[in-house]
């Protein structure tokens, strides 16, 4: 394989003395999140006081991608506050890009495979299948309580804990989880808090927007856990940027109201000719799907990140005031990336850049500052807020720890490439679930026959081993069918992946021996559990 190549930005390491300073001047520093064991408690302890437990609070935006959107300019406080203070993970990646999956695995620190959860809903995949499977035992939330942590989940859990709105998993302190699917549009909707259905309602009250809230129940965990002689860890889950979500009505007038979606060199991609036949056979109904709604999706998008920055505001204000901001651990991520039209695929799913590549950024006390270009992913996520926490790290936990990164330490060894995976319905991509069909996400018009436009958001299954330089995708890895294609890309020339490696005999030929590496390599992930993971 390859050899990694490292490029860092500029590193300063924060103490506690400049950390304190920052606060003071209304500043925040934040901090990071990490893998799989490794470091006593003494090594990794970053903790602003001597013997004193790090909090951690965790903000996923959800769809949010890592490639095309310019989110940071709907986010300029999180940009100043996080960004501009923390370390930024330039190489981060969601290994099974759709809610569930990456939930699960931000939640367990494992792989797909390992939580038996690679979609949303059916025998592989929602919430019925990964709790069933045993998996809310052995989250990071539980771990931490268990240790001694006061823990709260305020917004989105995962899909299908609508089919058990009472249910309270394991592990949670304090719990205000969403319940139903109209959570996505702002209203509407209802929350189970601790226990009680709470229903909120439409937008002739502004205060209903449900960013708002979230912002609102975080604050006041946070004040209360402050006041409290423990260490806590907030899970503050908007829904933002996932569609439908418009903009709070205060954003509607947003510099984004009114903007096109950006177009990348694979937009629209027009030569579909090296693609597998899913997309090529659906490729005009999924084209039209994005020139019906990828610019009203856009402005939404955008438009809903301004309240998501507000509540990243409101956060750190709170840890400000309460003296808990020097011994709190910030990590801002995304449960997945977003297609957005590019390679004319509106959703997520997919095994191409857009749908894996997320944000990360991660800052705290001793945490440095710049850019780091490790390949880390979803699962590295659990086992770091334990070893920062001084809990042990289960061996079963896949990912692993990046608290040497955030100390700006360069480890003995790291991963050079990662598995993806999904299990999507069939060979067409339109046969099975309607992966993200949510209220006001259908759209009937004549370029579908009639048909919800959600009909066609799926894809089939795949299998994909991402390295530093090559993406390699097996299409029906499930053996659902007899089909099997593959696509390779080249990313150090070819990072839009516009140009299928093994579309012709030629081309597979020329890259046998590569192929034959790759396929060794990634049947051994699709087997791996935890220190197998991490080799």
């Amino acid at each position: 394989m390859p050899g990694r190549h490292r490029r860092l930005g500029p590193r300063a390491k924060v103490g506690i003395a400049g950390m304190l300073g920052l606060a003071t001047l209304g500043v925040t520093v934040l901090a990071g999140a990490g893998g799989g064991g490794g470091g006593t408690p003494s090594e990794i302890a970053l903790a602003a006081a001597e013997g004193e437990r790090p909090n951690f609070v965790f903000i996923p935006a959800d769809d949010l991608d890592a490639t095309t959107s310019p989110y940071w300019d709907a986010m300029p406080n999180t940009a100043a506050l996080l960004r501009d203070n923390g370390l930024t993970f330039t190489e981060s990646f969601a290994p099974t890009p759709i809610c569930c999956p990456a939930r699960g695995t931000l939640l367990t620190g494992k792989y797909g495979h390992n939580t038996g959860v690679l979609t949303n809903s059916g025998d592989q995949g929602g919430w019925a299948t990964f709790e069933a499977n045993g998996n809310e035992d052995k989250t990071f939330a539980k771990y931490l309580e268990d240790g001694g942590y006061r823990t709260a989940l305020v917004g989105k859990y995962m899909n299908g804990i609508e089919d058990d709105p009472n249910h309270v998993p394991p592990g949670w302190t304090e719990w205000y989880g969403s319940v139903d699917n109209a959570f996505y549009t702002g209203y509407n909707y209802a929350l189970n808090e601790n226990g009680t259905i709470v229903q909120y309602g439409g937008n002739d009250d502004p205060a209903n927007y449900s960013t708002d809230v979230v912002a609102n129940k975080s604050v006041d965990f946070l004040e209360r856990a402050a006041a409290e002689d423990e260490p806590f860890m907030l899970y503050a889950a908007s829904t933002a940027p996932h569609l439908p979500l418009p903009p709070a009505p205060r954003h509607a007038d947003n510099p984004f109201a009114d903007d096109a979606a950006p177009q990348t060199p694979n937009f629209q991609e027009e030569d579909l000719s090296d693609k597998p036949a899913w997309l090529r056979t659906s490729a005009n109904v999924r084209s039209a799907q994005v020139n019906l709604t990828n610019d009203r999706d856009y402005q939404d998008r955008m438009g809903s990140l301004y309240a998501f920055d507000e509540m990243v505001v409101g956060i750190v204000d709170t840890l400000r005031e309460t003296g808990e901001l020097d011994n709190t651990y910030l990590v801002f991520t995304s449960d997945n990336g977003y297609n957005l039209g590019s390679h004319r695929l509106i959703n997520k799913m997919a095994p191409y850049e857009e749908s894996l590549r997320v944000p990360l950024v991660v800052a705290g006390p001793g945490v440095v500052k710049g850019t780091d270009d490790h390949m880390v992913a979803l699962h590295d996520i659990a086992p770091t807020f334990l070893e920062l926490a001084g809990v042990p790290v289960p061996q079963d936990m896949d990912g692993m720890s990046i608290a040497p990164l955030l100390r700006g330490e360069e480890p003995q060894s790291w991963r050079t490439d990662l598995i993806g995976q999904y299990a999507g319905p069939g060979p067409l991509g339109v046969d099975g679930i309607a992966a993200e069909q949510v209220p006001g996400a259908e759209i009937e018009a004549p370029e579908f026959t009639g048909d919800p436009i959600a009909h066609y958001f799926d894809v089939p299954p795949w299998s994909g081993l991402r390295t530093e330089r090559y993406t390699y995708v097996r299409w029906y890895d499930t053996d659902r069918t007899e089909v099997h294609e593959r696509e390779l890309y080249d990313l150090s020339t070819d990072p839009y992946q516009l140009t299928n490696l093994l579309a012709t005999p030629a081309g597979h030929q020329q890259n046998a021996e590569l192929v034959a590496e790759l396929d060794t390599r990634l049947d051994e992930l699709a087997v791996c559990s935890g220190a197998s993971c991490r080799s």
